[in-house]
């Protein structure tokens, strides 16, 4: 059953969509809301699946909400419903599921939902995974010398399901809220994960952060250089460029000349 949150400060708006969902199979309103306030404290207190918001609405709008839920540890599958095509970038930006324009045809609102319960699995089928790869790191600790071995590939949500990545082809990991973003190449992958737990899976290994929100694979620097008088810079052979913070300057250094860096 997938539990869904209505946001939107147009009653008959309300009213349609509400009536859409009792026609969706295994779905559920647990709340309707009128403003953007009382739609972030509904998504706070309930945590539902799926968060159906309009954008502009009194108080916060829809982008301000889900900014703001950001530094909470749930965040729901979006879908936008607004009557101004103009967001729609901005919306895909935040990884909403869809942007739907008023009035939805029942058959589009059907559709998106299916799409956010199809987000909902891979994302429950990745929580899976990583309790098994997790388990498979104990069972070999405890049948070796104790000490875990490092994971060599993680998976990754997408548009079409769980892919796997070997470590070895990601150049750059960099936060994105409450989540990482793995760049490997040309690709890039939304992994739900924090930057303090991929540093310590990635460290030892050939990774090093080098930021509050960068780790770099140090096979991929090809150049470090100055960009001021206290502040560095990495050059991946992406060509992608990567500030050094300040407070781990000193770290990064160390390890560059560990790998016989000249």
């Amino acid at each position: 059953m997938i539990r869904i949150l209505l946001a939107d400060d147009e009653p008959a708006a309300v009213e349609r969509l509400a009536l859409a969902i009792a026609c969706i199979p295994d779905t559920e309103l647990i709340a309707s809301a009128r403003n953007g306030r009382q739609a972030l404290e509904l998504l706070r207190e309930l945590a539902p699946d799926v968060a159906v918001l309009d954008i502009q609405m009194p108080g916060m709008d829809g982008f301000a909400v889900i900014d703001a839920l950001r530094v909470s540890d749930h965040v729901p599958e979006i879908v936008f419903v607004t009557a101004f095509h103009e967001h729609a970038v901005r919306a895909f930006d935040v990884h909403a599921v869809d942007y739907l324009l008023k009035p939805v045809p029942f058959d589009r609102f059907r559709e998106a939902i299916e799409r956010a319960r199809a987000r909902l699995l891979a994302r429950s089928t990745e929580v899976r995974f990583g309790e098994l790869q997790q388990l498979l790191v104990s069972l070999q600790a405890a049948t070796g010398d104790g000490t875990p071995p490092q994971a060599r590939e993680v998976w990754a949500r997408t548009r079409a399901g769980l892919v796997r990545v070997p470590l070895e082809t990601v150049d750059l990991v960099t936060a994105e809220g409450d989540y990482v973003l793995l760049h490997a190449g040309q690709a890039t992958y939304l992994l739900k994960e924090t930057m303090a737990a991929m540093q310590e899976q990635l460290q030892p290994g050939g990774f090093q952060r080098v930021h509050r929100s960068a780790i770099v694979n140090l096979s991929r620097v090809d150049q470090l250089r100055r960009r001021g008088p206290r502040t560095l810079e990495l050059v991946l052979s992406s060509g992608a460029t990567v500030a050094v913070g300040p407070s781990y300057a000193a770290d990064t250094l160390a390890a560059l000349r560990a790998r016989r860096w000249r």
